[in-house]
């Protein structure tokens, strides 16, 4: 026995699109109709079918490069203490002081990467470049001040002298990883 709806008993489709059935019963001689308006949300699943990379992986390409563009920054403007830093950090675990340099950009690139991506997946409803590079500028100076400050305070002064150059060098960071959005969405 079909059951005949009242105008109050109408089931109303409010946050997804539904679909009819195909044995669908008839009400007064008139078939079931589903309204054809777009759904009042957006399913978060449809962006990513359109993504090129996935969030995580485009951010972790793009913070590949950025972790060593960070440290090639603070080199540039601390030479002399980057390079005797890599020096005695290498020869502390018995590598040759000739691989110092680029075992210290190979660390930083990785580091990199693996923040990179880490705030990919968190980022990944923005969908706007400006206000995605707005927001990991702010995150990453934040968090780069906090770093600095409890180094200052438990690491006796460690890093004070080159802290113009770490805040630098998170902000190019910041700015080189939110690349991470044009290379993953299409369009």
């Amino acid at each position: 026995m079909t059951r005949a709806y009242t105008d109050e008993e109408l089931p109303l489709p409010l946050l997804h699109r539904t679909s009819a059935r195909p044995n669908a019963k008839t009400v007064v001689g008139a078939p079931l109709r589903v309204p054809t308006e777009a759904p009042l949300r957006r399913d978060y699943r449809e962006s990513r079918i359109r993504d090129r990379l996935s969030p995580a992986s485009a951010g972790a390409l793009m913070g590949l490069l950025a972790g060593a563009a960070g440290l090639g920054v603070v080199h540039a403007m601390h030479v002399v203490l980057v390079s005797q830093g890599a020096e005695r950090l290498t020869a502390s675990i018995g590598l040759p002081s000739d691989v110092a340099l680029p075992a210290a950009y190979l660390v930083a690139a990785v580091a990199g990467a693996a923040v990179g991506s880490a705030f990919a997946g968190l980022t990944k409803h923005l969908r706007r470049f400006l206000p995605l590079m707005f927001w990991a500028i702010v995150f990453f100076a934040s968090l780069t001040m906090l770093l600095l400050a409890g180094s200052a305070v438990y690491g006796h002064g460690f890093g004070v002298s080159v802290t113009p150059a770490i805040l630098v060098a998170s902000v190019v960071y910041a700015v080189v990883v939110s690349l991470e959005l044009p290379l993953r969405k299409r369009g």
